[in-house]
């Protein structure tokens, strides 16, 4: 199978199809990031958006900073914050870090995120889990598991420290579990 970086040579020197098969290759998790971050009223347009910015800007791509993929979920969640800016006011205090190194001093005794997953009744009750989340919060979750990226992939995305992401990984959790089994905490 050839890689991102292939593919983005290929198209950059004219083969069409080549860009086709990035598009084939990561629709699936920008879809599933714009779900989750904007809903799934709004997802089909923004990943339609996000592939458009890629393809215009590609040539802007360096394989050198990041993995394409990295780079394209950065384009979605920028796509994604454009799209809901424009639909509704989002209030930016809601992606801030105030009190992250609070939580860093909590130990994580908790069940893992999968382990959640699958004690949850259905995909809706996590959908509405993940909507009563801050959208700070929401989008570390979304792209870590629905981009398939790491901590420090998602912290390169989202311009902020790892360690912020690190914290606003275990809060987002927490408040999950919280919000999944309100009994069990």
């Amino acid at each position: 199978m050839e890689s991102d970086e292939d593919l983005v040579i290929q198209h950059i020197s004219g083969n069409e199809r080549a860009f086709a098969r990035l598009v084939e290759r990561h629709l699936p998790s920008v879809y599933a990031y714009a779900v989750r971050f904007a809903g799934q009223n709004d997802a089909e347009d923004i990943a339609q958006e996000t592939f458009l910015k890629a393809w215009k800007n590609i040539e802007r791509y360096s394989s050198t900073n990041a993995r394409f993929k990295t780079w394209l979920m950065r384009i979605a969640r920028n796509t994604s914050i454009d799209y809901l800016r424009k639909r509704t006011s989002i209030p930016f205090s809601a992606f801030g870090d105030a009190g992250d190194s609070i939580i860093d001093a909590i130990p994580d005794e908790a069940a893992l995120p999968e382990e959640i997953a699958s004690a949850a009744y259905d995909a809706k009750s996590v959908q509405r889990a993940l909507e009563t989340l801050s959208p700070a919060y929401r989008e570390v979750i979304t792209l870590y598991y629905d981009g398939d990226l790491t901590l420090e992939e998602t912290a390169h995305i989202l311009a902020v420290p790892i360690n912020t992401v690190k914290s606003r990984f275990r809060r987002a959790l927490a408040a999950l579990r919280k919000e999944l089994h309100p009994k069990l905490i």
